[in-house]
């Protein structure tokens, strides 16, 4: 029986090739794009969830509470971890994880910087990344010992074994290389290229056991059968149990939801990456949705031809089962066909979406489960497609459908029509959202940073460069494209560190606003492009008692409420500052946010980069002199300079990748639409040639029997758009209500999304409308 179902479906197709065609190529797009989708959020859901123990990895995070606001991180001091393992006989094992700016590895002639975190022997218990050579666990338990990532092996140390050999770090430490690893895969949020055991920044003095410093994360794993709840509620006054620190509880975050779940709102997770994989797996589904309207569309379009085939069919003795089963073998037939097709979109346009994504991912062909989930999909395609025309089709009684016309009766609900008001409602909705996605995106990459990161570079103070820097310092100045030099303590695109402890004349000892620090010893205001609004620059090699000076922003100026700041008195810790200058607000952390308050220390505090502003002339003369300077001072190390707007452009990524997508998806979506509606317009102009002609003899023009055709698909749109418009405006407003810095709604977007989608319609509707209008009436109306 199903021999003889596939095959009339093999000959329905064959012979209404063009419709097969629109068919297979709209379900084929809207695969193609769903599966795409698939690979990705399967992969984003395999992020650091996949160890042989993940369901018993936890990373520790703390919740503060502060006049009202709720603040949730998951760094911790450096006595955390072994307070919480031997205070809870439940955790297993713990690993500090410290995540420092890249270090410079050498042996011999060969340097490089790499990414390199000081952990304990329970990191490698916990996550099991492979293993080539050594003993991990082992070798973290000696301080003067390394672990290599396979890549970094090879680069050290060509193909020969680096087991027992030896790599300097930072020109100063000896290592022991005791273990090789695999490089860390793609699905991991760790970063890193080497180990070092945590026991070295102890030996070294680097660790310290203040319960207020929170310089590394804490990981920890459960004993089998430990109940996460439980634990959490023993666990949550850990902090003032141990420290006395006061509005700040304790609790274990599992380590599968860190990368998709990590957003956190009054102490409890609220979502992260999930938002974004929900919204776009959504997204795929909707596409294959519109890829099935048009099969629908086209098929229920097609009921009249297809009704005296039924009503034979059944007079023949077919009952209603098996013409439904033949109908859905036309549907799966063509599924097949959409999917073969699909498979090879998706080989072809596989780099490109690695590319857009910003992943290395690999097409899973070679995986059992993929078939089984291509044979389901295919099925499920094939039947979600083919189910109403085929339910439609098999109800005609042959005793209507084998009179000289089939009468359909009229009602107000139009499935067909409904179908179409349904497809460009999504179009809508894409083009709508795409439209202020990139408006916020142009509206933040505009807005006034308070500095200018274009043509400044930095550079670590790695090796000899902090003992040479004042050498270093007047060889640079002396360039010819260099504007000036400043050591700083952390880069001008990031955040170090921030406090909530400082004090100053006034403050109420209740009100502990969470301030970031940064560093400079001279120029910074010339060399970050700041604007200095009230005092001087700090400059320790004019005034030597800047050592002790500190510049404020706006906004701690505005909560310290000083009338005359310069000369004010800020305590951090032990250590006094003196205000000398003020400078407008400037964002060094999220792009998207609010400035907060920023104060700006003299070289009292440390300096661990150096950033050079350069002249617009030269650009590579200069960065070549620049080399031969650093390679002279700091001799055996790679000159690594950074520029700061490409780290502040990576701040967009997120939702640059966004903004792609939907793009993508977008275009996607209208072509599909596209493909339909070409589809309909082409067989509705076929059915009422007759019409059309009559109308043309009758004095019609072609203008008006365009318009005339045009004007009912015209009509679907309008009603489109009227639904579209509000899912929009609430879609949106919940995403931009995410930004503290976000534009304002403009219903100019949604009139021209609405001309958009109104010109999309036009344009393929009268192609159709324009070859039927011109065909000569004499052809089509000899036979009447």
């Amino acid at each position: 029986m199903w021999k003889n179902y596939l095959k009339i479906a093999w000959r329905n197709l064959i012979r209404k090739k063009g419709f097969a065609l629109i068919n297979i190529g709209g379900l084929a797009i809207g695969m193609a794009a769903t599966v795409l989708i698939m690979v990705w959020i399967q992969f984003e859901f395999s992020v650091d969830s996949t160890y042989e123990k993940s369901d018993r990895i936890y990373a520790v995070w703390r919740t503060n509470v502060n006049q009202g606001n709720v603040l949730s991180w998951d760094y911790t001091p450096t006595p955390y971890a072994a307070a919480l393992k031997e205070q809870y006989p439940e955790v297993e094992a713990v690993t500090h994880v410290t995540e420092w700016d890249p270090m410079v590895l050498a042996v011999g002639e060969n340097s490089y910087y790499e990414q390199v975190s000081f952990v304990d022997p329970g990191f490698f218990e916990m996550f099991s990344f492979r293993v080539l050579e050594g003993n991990p666990v082992e070798a973290l338990k000696s301080p003067d010992n390394i672990i290599l990532t396979e890549s970094v092996a090879k680069k050290l140390f060509g193909d020969v074994s680096s087991l027992g050999k030896s790599v300097k770090v930072e020109s100063e430490l000896d290592f022991e290389v005791k273990a090789v690893i695999a490089d860390l895969p793609e699905n991991t949020d760790f970063r890193f290229t080497a180990f070092l055991p945590f026991k070295k920044m102890e030996v070294m003095g680097w660790a310290g056991d203040f319960w207020g410093n929170n310089n590394c994360r804490t990981f920890a794993m459960l004993a089998p059968g430990t109940d996460l709840t439980t634990f959490n509620e023993k666990f949550k006054d850990f902090s003032l149990r141990n420290a006395d620190i006061k509005n700040t509880s304790d609790f274990l975050f599992p380590m599968s939801d860190l990368h998709l779940k990590s957003e956190f709102e009054n102490g409890k997770s609220v979502g992260g990456r999930i938002d974004l994989i929900r919204m776009f797996g959504l997204v795929g589904i909707v596409i294959l949705l519109i890829a099935c309207v048009n099969f629908v569309n086209l098929s229920t379009a097609q009921s009249e031809k297809r009704a005296k085939e039924v009503g034979i069919r059944k007079v023949s003795g077919a009952d209603r089962s098996m013409l439904i089963g033949q109908f859905l073998a036309e549907s799966v037939l063509i599924s097949v066909a959409a999917y073969v097709l699909a498979l090879l979109m998706i080989t072809l346009t596989f780099p490109g979406f690695n590319q857009l994504i910003g992943k290395e991912l690999s097409l899973p062909y070679d995986q059992p489960y993929f078939w089984f989930f291509s044979l389901g999909y295919v099925l499920l395609t094939g039947i979600l497609a083919g189910a109403y025309p085929a339910f439609l089709l098999s109800s005609f009684r042959p005793a209507m459908v084998l009179k000289s016309h089939m009468s359909f009766t009229k009602t107000w609900f139009k499935p067909r029509e409904a179908l179409v008001v349904f497809q460009f409602t999504i179009v809508a909705v894409l083009i709508a959202s795409t439209w202020i996605i990139r408006n916020q995106m142009q509206f933040v990459q505009t807005r006034d940073f308070g500095l200018n990161t274009e043509n400044l570079i930095y550079h670590q103070m790695t090796g000899s460069l902090k003992t040479n820097f004042s050498a270093l310092r007047g060889e640079v100045e002396a360039l010819p494209g260099v504007v000036s030099i400043s050591s700083t303590f952390s880069p001008f695109t990031e955040q170090y560190s921030d406090t909530n402890m400082m004090k100053w004349q006034g403050k109420d000892d209740a009100f502990m606003p969470t301030i970031q620090r940064m560093g400079a010893d001279a120029h910074v205001v010339k060399t970050a492009g700041l604007e200095l609004i009230a005092g001087r620059d700090i400059d320790v090699y004019t005034n030597p008692a800047d050592s002790s000076s500190v510049l404020i922003n706006e906004t701690a100026l505005g909560f310290m409420g000083f009338e005359n700041p310069i000369g004010e008195i800020i305590k951090d810790g032990d250590a006094e500052y003196h205000v000398i200058g003020v400078v407008k607000d400037f964002i060094i952390d999220s792009p998207f946010g609010k400035p907060g308050g920023i104060l700006i220390f003299g070289p009292q505090i440390e300096q661990n980069f150096i950033h050079i502003r350069l002249s617009e002339a030269d650009l590579p003369e200069t960065i070549a002199q620049l080399e031969a300077i650093f390679k002279k001072f700091n001799p055996g190390s790679p000159f690594g300079y950074t520029f700061a707007d490409e780290v502040h452009a990576r701040k967009f990524a997120d939702q640059q990748q966004v903004k792609t997508l939907t793009t993508v998806f977008s275009v996607l979506a209208i072509l599909i639409s596209c493909l339909g509606l070409f589809g309909l317009a082409a067989f509705i102009a076929e059915q009422r040639s007759k019409e059309i002609s009559v109308r043309k003899v009758l004095g019609a023009s072609v203008k008006g029997l365009v318009l005339l055709l045009s004007g009912e698909f015209t009509k679907l749109v309008l009603i489109a758009m009227l639904i579209g418009v509000p899912i929009t405006w609430y879609a949106m407003s919940e995403w931009l209500a995410g930004f503290d810095y976000r534009i304002e709604l403009d219903w100019k977007v949604f009139i021209g999304t609405g001309l958009i989608a109104l010109l999309i319609a036009f344009l393929t509707v009268s192609s159709q409308a324009i070859k039927a209008a011109m065909v000569n009436p004499a052809k089509l109306l000899r036979s009447e």
